[in-house]
């Protein structure tokens, strides 16, 4: 079975959005990068591309596609492993060394391969993600690389010795069909301990003679027993251009709840607008999954809007966030008001930050690009979404651009390794958003080409570079800290 092809096909990225602890980091007056852990491939990680986590011990908790022990996926990217998950702790003093430990190999086979998304983390310390691939070794091929199975949901369960180590239990294993394929992005708790997320593909729509699914929202209920199986329902399933409506297609980001447990995300493609021959032309949107009135009515799928007008951003991949009063936010790949503009197939724009104000009446949301990218010092290419901090400001990191370095980012010619960047809300209602590029990565030691996005908490940023460069050929990429 092959994916669709669509242009978030070139990259990767989970982003997936939490709170986080102080670590003791130590750092300059001015913006200043310093790099945790490098990694180093097989048998350590490889190429992170999802947010990190910490609990309350200020421990970072992230995965890495790549890299591991598992001999079962090849040299997926470049790199031998299935992937990992990672636990880095601080030190002990302030300026002294992280510590990086590899909690969980996959072995490519029944336990899953190739996590992309991020983690999150329960009361009682088990982790929760997702794996791309895997999960069932007789399975169908989900993913055009022949690596076997559709991914799985998983949790990893902390050792209750000190010799022990953690152990992986697979809550659910996708079949490719109805149920959903390949998981990008990582996972929600509602109140009840229930698990909500996407699919990239898979599900019962049908994308344009790919016969893959165009993506899906489920949900995985816990058992009332340990000892019983989690069920699976799909809350959504999307649709494309199939049919008389046009809606998504591709989730790549996850899920967000608002305050009446109604679900909120992006799909990569789909939509009326811009299509000029298959789902992965059209812009994609940012929809709504209405709660269901009364228990066994159906989720209801409202698009609150369509990435149509190239000046508006073009294939949000990432996972959205609400501010106070019930604004969305997030980015678009590319679009936008940048010069981005020789990009093979695609529109031109370096992409966007926007925000999605709800209806004073009426249904219609409406959008304001708080600032485009231009590829040069300020980056290109936003794939993650973006975070606050305590004062209304956003965080967040673009794959490309910066103008340090010679990082080619699967052909995308803006020059540099990424950055990270800052937009400052404007001291009037109606004003400009200001940008504030906070490190730009020069593809040497300090990393390249950060997807995963950042988190804050008390003045400081950290985030992950997957480290695909000209200059670092294929490096595996950093952990880093960014003390804005």
């Amino acid at each position: 079975m092959t994916p669709m092809p669509s242009p978030v096909s070139r990259f990767v990225a989970a982003p997936l959005f939490f709170v986080f602890l102080l670590a003791a980091t130590t750092f300059a007056a001015t913006p200043t990068e310093k790099v945790l852990h490098n990694f180093q491939g097989a048998p350590d990680g490889a190429d992170p591309t999802s947010s990190l986590i910490t609990d309350s011990q200020g421990h970072l908790y992230g995965t890495t596609p790549n890299g591991g022990t598992g001999t079962n996926c090849g040299n997926y990217s470049g790199i031998p492993g299935c992937g990992t998950v990672f636990e880095l702790t601080p030190p002990s003093a302030s300026g002294g060394s992280w510590t990086e430990k590899v909690l969980y190999s996959f072995q490519g086979g029944n336990d899953g391969a190739v996590p992309v998304g991020g983690l999150i983390l329960d009361r009682d310390g088990n982790l929760y993600g997702t794996t791309s691939a895997g999960g069932d070794s007789t399975g169908a091929d989900c993913v055009s690389s022949s690596l076997p199975g559709c991914g799985t949901v998983f949790r990893l369960s902390p050792p209750q010795a000190s010799s022990a180590s953690w152990t992986e239990s697979l809550l659910y294993v996708f079949q490719g069909g109805s149920d959903g394929s390949q998981p990008q992005s990582g996972l929600i708790f509602d109140g009840k301990g229930d698990l909500y997320g996407t699919t990239y593909l898979g599900g019962s729509g049908y994308c344009d003679g790919y016969g893959a699914g165009c993506g899906s929202v489920f949900e995985l209920a816990a058992p009332l027993k340990e000892s019983d199986p989690w069920t699976e329902s799909i809350l959504y399933s999307f649709n494309g251009l199939g049919g008389a409506y046009y809606d998504g297609a591709g989730p790549w980001g996850g899920v967000v709840f608002d305050s009446k447990g109604n679900l909120y995300g992006t799909t990569s493609a789909g939509g009326a607008s811009r299509c000029y021959s298959s789902e992965s032309d059209c812009g994609g949107i940012v929809f709504q999954l209405a709660r269901p009135t009364a228990k066994g009515l159906p989720w209801t799928e409202n698009i609150i809007y369509e990435f149509g007008s190239n000046a508006y951003g073009s294939y949000p991949m990432s996972t959205l966030v609400f501010d106070k009063n019930g604004n969305l936010y997030g980015t678009t790949e590319i679009g936008g008001s940048g010069g981005c503009t020789d990009e093979s197939d695609f529109p031109e724009g370096c992409g966007t930050v926007f925000e999605l104000s709800p209806p004073a009446s009426g249904t219609a949301w409406n959008i304001s690009i708080l600032y485009s990218f231009t590829g040069q010092n300020d980056g290109a290419i936003p794939l993650s979404g973006v975070v606050f901090d305590e004062k209304g400001s956003l965080y967040g990191t673009a794959v490309t651009g910066g103008g340090q370095g010679d990082c080619f980012w699967k052909g995308v010619p803006e020059l540099g390794c990424g950055t990270a960047f800052r937009i400052t809300p404007p001291a009037t209602a109606g004003g400009v958003w200001d940008e504030t590029t906070l490190h730009a990565f020069a593809g040497g030691s300090d990393g390249a080409n950060p997807s995963g996005g950042v988190i804050y908490k008390s003045g400081n940023l950290f985030g992950t570079t997957t480290g695909y460069s000209s200059t670092l050929a294929a490096s595996p990429g950093t952990v880093f800290a960014i003390r804005p």
